[in-house]
């Protein structure tokens, strides 16, 4: 490749200052021709991962042919499961978008080439033990790393697994629908004077349309079920059935659309009209003041630039420099007011838009123009709750990896004035336990008012040093490192463009308020700091406070009081269950009494105090035991409204006795309905002034049952 000019947006192009030619000669391709190998997977820095492979597959890989299916297989099992290992040390978790979905698929080809060879042991994390064994010396964090590699691994593996069971499964049942639906087709009769469908002579030795699944359906797999495009092939061309793969690619298509269309709407587009301002604007100078005075050089109102605003009207404001600090690296942008000698613009979102810092909100007073001298004012208050949030993020990210290990990194964090929230890599539920121990880390050093330090240095120099950087995100050449340490070591250091206070002791106390699942390897922490912090232990404690004098005992023996009602409950429940078997056998013997008769059979309609459909089960169940044969419809209003039972003996059911349906006829008597068994059924209804009456019918439709009408 000869790199030689630089094309620019407008399309012209120049030379480049540094002109070179990039040969693709890399250190692997270099060893495999010193080493006297076949490929680089054969060098002395991937052999051992490779013979791994092959011994899960067992065979011996050089024995094979370069071009033999086991050959490539067991060289992609290598190479993914060695790409995984270092994504993953990284921070990288298997998931469904991102960094995390190029993961999610390297993994799973991996599976599913293996499987189509026969392997079914579980072999990722065997694997990629062999990578972190020969890569540990040069890249010493996965050898940190290796425990949550072989978890994050081995649950992936495992998930795939059962996600090629079910995909499976639903392929057959879709290639048998398919295969119905053509048999049927060819089967199916002709109207009256019908030919069917007529062909061309040059079409009557062509063979009949295949079978094929359609590319929406094969698209569902693909996209719900993570089911491999070329297995789906593989299984439907073993049944002479295809897919539709032009249907595929238009349903791709059509999912990449939107994902496109969903970007631009979270990320924003580039404004051309805040292009065309220029670059000398919007200089960010908040680090180290909160006020300072800027020339307004641009306007931005319903799309357009204009050089003037009225109070009331909406606009985004850009200066030339600006202490606001733009949304970004999880932070909220900062609030506050612009003002000129004309006019009081109030900000109410910062935004880093089209090359420009862009200043949202409206004209509070008077009017705005271009070119006036603003003093621009951060509300001091809101930018002091983000300031110690962020810098409590930092801390916790610190304190997590100390408490969980290593493998936790930064996947996302909001910071905003009254909270922090913080998304993080770890493959389980983290005990309550070890987020009091985390939460405690922090405030020691909250405690200990360590000095909060930032830097600007090389991006290279900063992560040599120990600086956390993030994967995915986008750094330059210069990053800003913020660093607490601690008795002279550091305790935490992250690239970090956002907004801190000065000494930790600034945050005041940092409390944790949750923690749950945000995706599979991800896991979601959230917390307060300063007032906010305060404010919710103080209502805490009030609420608290509150109930522990509902139950007349102090908040010390809150516990000890509500386990003691709950044994109270407990034993009263069962009581309660007692009273109530009592009470079904009372009425199952008043009920056994009065029983009617129709012939040689037992007749019982009635109305029973129950409090739920298993009493009325318990009755049925005592009088049908007592008396044989028997049949009987019951009822008890139930939290207001009717419910109805019947049951019948077997040898009634055998002589055309149905329960359901003579309980369903009852019931929409009284505006209800319902069915079941022939022996017993229950059903429901609204109107309990239509009790009486259901019974009434009940009492009829049963006598008729019995006499054969």
């Amino acid at each position: 490749v000869f790199m030689q000019l630089y094309q620019h947006p407008d399309g012209h192009r120049d030379d480049l200052p540094k002109q070179n030619i990039d040969t693709g000669f890399g250190l692997e391709r270099v060893a495999c021709i010193l080493q006297g190998k076949r490929s680089v997977y054969e060098t002395d820095v991937f052999l051992p991962i490779l013979e791994e492979a092959a011994a899960v597959v067992g065979v011996d890989y050089f024995e094979l042919p370069v071009e033999d299916i086991r050959a490539y297989t067991i060289r992609a099992m290598s190479e993914h499961c060695r790409a995984a290992t270092m994504l993953i040390a990284d921070g990288v978790v298997p998931s469904n978008e991102g960094r995390g979905y190029i993961l999610r698929r390297v993994v799973r080809r991996a599976i599913y080439l293996a499987r189509r060879l026969g392997v079914r042991e579980l072999f990722t994390a065997r694997v990629s033990a062999a990578a972190i064994e020969k890569l540990k010396v040069g890249y010493p964090h996965i050898e940190e790393s290796r425990d949550f590699i072989r978890r994050a691994l081995q649950a992936e593996e495992e998930r795939f697994v059962r996600t090629l069971e079910v995909g499976t499964t639903r392929l057959h049942e879709l290639i048998d629908l398919r295969v119905q639906q053509s048999q049927a087709a060819l089967t199916a009769p002709l109207a009256p004077g019908s030919f069917g469908p007529l062909r061309e002579p040059d079409e009557w030795n062509k063979p009949a349309p295949s079978i094929a699944i359609s590319g929406a359906d094969a698209f569902l797999l693909y996209d719900s079920f993570g089911f491999p495009l070329e297995l789906m092939r593989e299984i439907a061309a073993g049944r002479d059935v295809e897919i539709d793969d032009a249907g595929f690619e238009a349903a791709l298509d059509e999912q990449r659309r939107r994902s496109r269309e969903h970007g631009r709407f979270l990320k924003g587009e580039p404004s051309p009209l805040l292009q065309r301002l220029g670059d000398e604007h919007s200089a960010f100078v908040g680090y180290g003041k909160v006020e300072t005075e800027a020339q307004v050089v641009g306007i931005l109102r319903n799309d357009a630039l204009c050089d003037l605003i009225s109070q009331g009207e909406p606009a985004q404001v850009v200066l030339a420099e600006t202490p606001f600090y733009p949304e970004g690296g999880g932070q909220v942008g900062d609030r506050g007011n612009i003002r000129t000698p004309s006019g009081v613009f109030q900000v109410e979102d910062t935004q880093s838009t089209g090359g420009a810092i862009v200043h949202r909100g409206h004209v509070v007073e008077g009017a705005i123009r271009v070119g006036e001298l603003a003093t621009a004012s951060v509300d001091t208050e809101i930018r002091a709750g983000s300031a110690r949030n962020h810098t409590g993020t930092h801390l916790l990210h610190a304190a997590l990896r100390a408490t969980l290990g290593q493998h936790v990194r930064q996947q996302g964090s909001l910071v905003t004035a009254d909270r922090l929230r913080f998304d993080f890599t770890h493959l389980e539920h983290v005990p309550r336990e070890a987020l009091r121990e985390a939460q405690a880390i922090v405030n020691e050093r909250v405690r200990r008012d360590l000095e909060v330090n930032w830097r600007t240095t090389s991006y290279r120099s900063a992560v040599d040093a120990g600086a956390l950087a993030f994967f995915g995100d986008k750094y330059g050449s210069d990053v800003r490192v913020v660093e607490i340490k601690d008795d002279g070591l550091t305790f935490s250091a992250e690239l970090c463009g956002g907004t801190h206070v000065h000494r930790t002791g600034e945050i005041g106390f940092l409390h944790v308020l949750r923690e749950a699942s945000v995706a599979a390897g991800t896991r979601r922490v959230e917390a307060l700091t300063g007032v906010a912090a305060e404010s919710y232990l103080v209502e805490q404690h009030d609420r608290l406070t509150r109930v522990a004098d509902r139950l007349a005992t102090t908040p010390a023996d809150l516990e000890e009081r509500v386990e003691s009602l709950q044994a109270e409950l407990e034993r009263l429940r069962k009581q309660g269950e007692q009273l109530a078997r009592l009470r079904g056998s009372a009425t199952a013997d008043g009920l056994v009494a009065g029983a009617g008769k129709v012939g040689d059979v037992h007749l019982i309609v009635a109305r029973i105090e129950a409090g739920d459909a298993d009493i009325l089960r318990e009755v049925a169940d005592r009088v049908r035991a007592r008396l044989q044969p028997s049949l009987l419809v019951i009822a008890a209003v139930v939290d207001g409204k009717p419910l109805f039972l019947a049951a019948a003996t077997p040898d009634l059911v055998g002589r055309g006795v149905h329960a359901g349906k003579l309980v369903g006829a009852v019931a929409r008597v009284a505006g209800g309905g319902g069915g079941g068994r022939p022996d017993i059924a229950q059903a429901g209804a609204k109107d309990a002034s239509g009790l009486d009456a259901a019974l009434a019918e009940a009492w009829r439709l049963a006598t008729e049952a019995l006499d054969g009408g």
